[in-house]
């Protein structure tokens, strides 16, 4: 369920307390401590952050779909499969290594919110921002009828809103790709940290 286009049940700004504890009342120490893990029970910590902007744009764009990278543990690819199914995107996790059955409880959660998984080998997965990777994954996901925004993993400061060519934060390496597709325009982009 989404509200005015945030997830329901998000703990916006997320809660601060104070760290209770005997030892520090006699140092005369106070300790507050943020708490992003209470951000949202689904998608915790900073992965709100770094997705709202991508779900922004995707919906902005009018995108259908939201495909994403990482590894068989990933906390990036079960974020992005619950803010999919909360906003109404199809997802699409490519996963670095072989897959392997059955699967974890980090994928098997993915799965239960509907996204489809792709097992890539660590060498393709390495090269995931090539002009070849891109196109493989342009003929495998995107149809007549489909469009898909692939979505950064990560980002220096968790607030990559796009990437467009008029806009590119100099400590990240964007590739952007438009191809045509019927009468529409698909656009992919492939954001990671250069540093």
């Amino acid at each position: 369920m989404v509200e005015d286009g945030l997830i329901a049940g998000l703990r916006l700004p997320s809660p601060v307390v104070e760290i209770d504890d005997d030892r520090l009342r006699a140092a005369g120490v106070r300790v507050l401590l943020k708490r992003d893990d209470l951000v949202h029970p689904e998608v915790p910590g900073n992965k709100w952050r770094k997705l709202k902007y991508n779900v922004a744009t995707a919906r902005e764009l009018g995108f259908e779909t939201l495909l994403t990278f990482g590894g068989a543990y990933s906390n990036h690819i079960r974020a992005t499969a619950a803010v999919g199914s909360y906003c109404g995107f199809g997802t699409i996790g490519v996963i670095r290594g072989e897959e392997h059955l059955p699967l974890n409880s980090s994928l098997r959660y993915a799965v239960s919110r509907g996204m489809r998984l792709m097992y890539v080998d660590r060498t393709t997965y390495r090269t995931k921002a090539s002009d070849a990777v891109i196109e493989a994954l342009h003929q495998e996901f995107v149809t007549s009828t489909s469009s898909l925004r692939v979505v950064a993993m990560s980002s220096p400061s968790g607030d990559v809103q796009s990437c467009r060519r008029s806009w590119i934060r100099p400590s990240t390496s964007c590739s952007v790709r438009s191809v045509p597709e019927g009468r529409s325009q698909v656009w992919l982009a492939v954001c990671g940290r250069t540093g």
